[in-house]
């Protein structure tokens, strides 16, 4: 799932989703691939604290509707998927339900997803030598100004 969520670089306008899915075998589904991207990245950017868009829940509950719902022989439960963007969301939503999903993140600096090993789940960049730097050093240069 973060590989697909990091198939785009916003901060340089680089799109790699055509070589994701052809490498997946969908090439043909690259609008599908592309709303749930900016979905989940929606999603990944809440626990970041930006605030959860109400277009990308509808549109991750639209996918997740095409899974099915199985046993398997252990009698645990799983997830049918039909395609690799199915799996994808299947792999989200079991996110969800182990409590991991709120340690995937969205840096707020340039939204590469990235996953919090802090202890107390605090990070916010993907970096701090990359884009907390930046964040910090605009900070202190937008004060001195101001000074």
């Amino acid at each position: 799932m973060q590989l697909l969520l990091n198939s785009e670089d916003q901060e340089n306008e680089v799109d790699w989703l055509p070589d994701w899915l052809a490498e997946h075998g969908i090439p043909e589904q690259g609008d599908r691939a592309r709303d749930l991207r900016h979905a989940l990245r929606a999603l990944v950017l809440a626990n970041n604290g930006v605030r959860l868009e109400a277009d990308a829940v509808a549109t991750v509950n639209d996918a997740a509707s095409r899974l099915r719902l199985a046993l398997d022989a252990d009698g645990g439960v799983r997830l049918d998927a039909r395609d690799p963007l199915d799996e994808i969301v299947a792999i989200a939503l079991a996110a969800v339900l182990d409590g991991s999903w709120r340690r995937l993140k969205a840096c707020r600096n340039c939204h590469w997803s990235f996953y919090d090993y802090s202890p107390n789940r605090s990070a916010t960049w993907c970096s701090m030598q990359l884009c907390g730097n930046r964040k910090k050093t605009r900070a202190y240069r937008a004060r001195k100004r101001a000074a």
